[in-house]
């Protein structure tokens, strides 16, 4: 994918995401997804394989339901109003397909479950992910140590710590 169709990419899967997680472990995966925001950690760098995923293997299945769900959801154009721009769908839901399909053949024994222990253990103790998972108050997304994936891909502050500057909700 493209740097740009990255961010929508994320940026989808995101807002979708946010609206639907209701478990800890949910919200963690759409939290460990929109810290894949290339404003703050570079173009091109934010490729990820499934299995290093922070998948808790007590709720593997409905954790990768609920991805699958979101996937859905994104298609279904759940929270795009809260985008700035138009989603090119010809080039998206392909992506998306994609997506939902390497997860579909994806299954427990390929999980690494010390990738969630160490994600957890590298968080500093005001990181949203351990904090309760603020949202961001304009998008209603889940906020993550950068701030508002949303925000920050709008440039409207570019909140995060990672510029000195806490978004309002942390």
């Amino acid at each position: 994918m493209s740097n740009g169709l990255t961010d929508v990419f994320f940026n989808v899967l995101v807002l979708s995401g946010s609206a639907l997680a209701q478990s800890v472990e949910q919200k963690q995966l759409i939290v460990w997804l929109a810290e894949h925001d290339q404003s703050r950690v570079g173009r091109g760098t934010v490729g990820f394989d499934l299995c290093d995923m922070p998948w808790d293997p007590a709720t593997f299945a409905e954790d990768k339901g609920f991805l699958i769900q979101a996937i859905s959801a994104a298609k279904e154009r759940l929270g795009w109003e809260k985008l700035d721009y138009q989603p090119n769908e010809d080039i998206l839901f392909p992506c998306l397909d994609l997506f939902a399909e390497l997860l579909s053949g994806m299954d427990a024994s390929k999980i690494q479950p010390e990738a969630l222990k160490e994600w957890l253990a590298a968080a500093e103790p005001d990181d949203p992910v351990l904090c309760g998972f603020p949202r961001c108050s304009k998008h209603q997304i889940l906020l993550t140590v950068f701030g508002c994936h949303i925000c920050n891909d709008q440039g409207v502050g570019r909140f995060g710590r990672a510029a000195g500057v806490r978004h309002p909700a942390l």
